[in-house]
């Protein structure tokens, strides 16, 4: 089950994308040589434990087991970038001023633990014209940290305050990550639970992740636009963490969840709540949490004082696609009359099947991302901004052919050189005198890429 997974993982990633999986103890020295082999060993960015429960185990044989671990492996670890972890709390006291900059703090100029110069001894004056020197520290001599011709150079960085010289150093936005997970900002597997509970009530499911954890390892990447693919989502934690981090930095993240319609134990709290199986509750818990950061952001945009920009409201919406056989029926070459069969009109779609249904294979077939645009009209949709043009009624005239046309036109109006496909039902002509005629309607205004299904 992991190898496969993570195979196939590795064809989907970018040349600078990154994975990062979950495990515990039991699996974790397997779930090391399976990505040495797959993804290579130079590839492997970390190991990193993470602290999962707090106190109990007091029942334990030997070790109390408080931790899991998260292995990342970069796709080709050349071009990953890693960023800075920007909810690390800093201490608000190592930078007591201000300016127009931002916050800093003072270092003095002058050093005793740097190896000593004699270069790096010389007069420094301020603006008013008094004289400074480095300082005799513990009876040793220390020089500056800069040369001459850099303090000529950047003077006006420097500050002089009670009788030192100063240069100021800025509050970073973000610090190279840790590689032990143990604050309380990573959540444990209680605090996810209590997460869940608090969106859809009782706790519908075991000890999730926590947002916490899945929102670090997120921002942690240095775009804010980008896909995140969860492969055994569960109750959707990874959806709810980047639907936050939009909301909170104003990114466009997008999410996959992937999860397996396991069903829910009929004892279970899930079940006795309606939920049939995993998928149910990430579902709902997705549509939930999004009306909630919704909700949350439109009361803080609603206090902000005069001449604070409001934030964006996230696109918290989705699409559920279940997997499937295809839409289209095989053909049955054991049929009883197969000269009528292959000469008549016949419908190859299976009947149980809407037009959406027929509408999404297309895309998949043709290599299109399932959340481009599509807009709907009368008798057809326009998918990508009319990349393709699809009419998938059961029967079709030349009036639904015209309106096809004119809104090609319409397209090439705005663009002279545009292209567009057209996709057509075949069994919805009635004859082929009536398909020839549609077919010729449709080249006459250019438009040479036309298809059956």
């Amino acid at each position: 089950m992991m190898y496969p997974r993570l195979k196939l993982a590795r064809n989907l990633l970018t040349d600078d994308g990154v994975i990062f999986i979950s495990i515990d103890d039991n699996e974790v020295t397997n779930l090391k040589k399976i990505c040495d082999e797959i993804f290579g060993e130079k590839n492997i960015i970390a190991l990193l434990p993470w602290k999962k429960k707090q106190g109990g185990g007091n029942d334990s044989k030997f070790f109390v087991q408080e931790h899991e671990y998260i292995l990342s492996v970069a796709k080709n670890i050349e071009n990953f970038k890693l960023g800075l972890d920007k909810f690390h709390k800093l201490d608000e006291k190592l930078y007591p001023y201000k300016d127009e900059q931002g916050e800093y703090g003072l270092v003095t100029l002058d050093k005793s633990s740097i190896r000593f110069s004699e270069s790096l001894v010389f007069e420094i004056k301020d603006k008013q014209g008094n004289s400074y020197f480095p300082r005799l520290v513990k009876g040793k001599q220390s020089c500056w940290r800069w040369g001459k011709e850099k303090v000529k150079r950047e003077y006006d960085k420097l500050v002089f305050k009670d009788g030192k010289v100063y240069t100021k150093y800025r509050k970073p936005e973000g610090v190279p990550p840790r590689s032990l997970l143990i604050d309380t900002r990573f959540g444990r597997t209680e605090v996810g639970k209590e997460e869940i509970k608090e969106i859809l009530g009782k706790g519908e499911f075991s000890y999730p992740k926590p947002i916490g954890l899945i929102k670090h390892f997120i921002h942690l990447i240095n775009e804010n636009n980008f896909f995140v693919l969860d492969f055994f989502s569960g109750s959707a934690t990874t959806a709810h963490a980047v639907m936050q981090l939009n909301a909170e930095d104003g990114g466009n993240r997008k999410y996959i969840m992937v999860q397996l319609p396991e069903p829910c134990d009929e004892k279970s709290e899930a079940y006795k709540a309606g939920y049939k199986n995993i998928c149910e509750i990430g579902k709902e818990r997705i549509r939930r949490a999004g009306d909630m950061i919704k909700d949350e952001l439109q009361k803080e945009n609603a206090q902000l004082k005069l001449g604070e920009e409001s934030k964006k409201l996230p696109d918290t919406g989705f699409k559920v696609f279940k997997l499937d056989s295809s839409n289209i029926k095989e053909w049955d070459s054991e049929a009883e009359d197969l000269k009528q069969t292959l000469y008549a009109s016949i419908e190859n779609i299976k009947s149980d099947r809407t037009s959406l249904d027929i509408l999404y294979e297309v895309l998949l077939k043709y290599g299109l991302d399932l959340n481009v645009p599509i807009v709907e009209h009368d008798h057809f949709y326009s998918i990508g901004g009319g990349t393709i043009l699809i009419n998938l009624d059961k029967e079709i005239n030349m009036d639904i052919i015209d309106s096809i046309c004119e809104e090609y036109q319409n397209l090439l109006e705005i663009d002279e050189d545009f292209k567009t496909m057209v996709v057509l039902r075949d069994s919805a002509f009635e004859n082929d005198e009536d398909k020839t005629n549609m077919m010729t309607r449709l080249e006459q205004i250019g438009i040479k890429e036309v298809r059956s299904i």
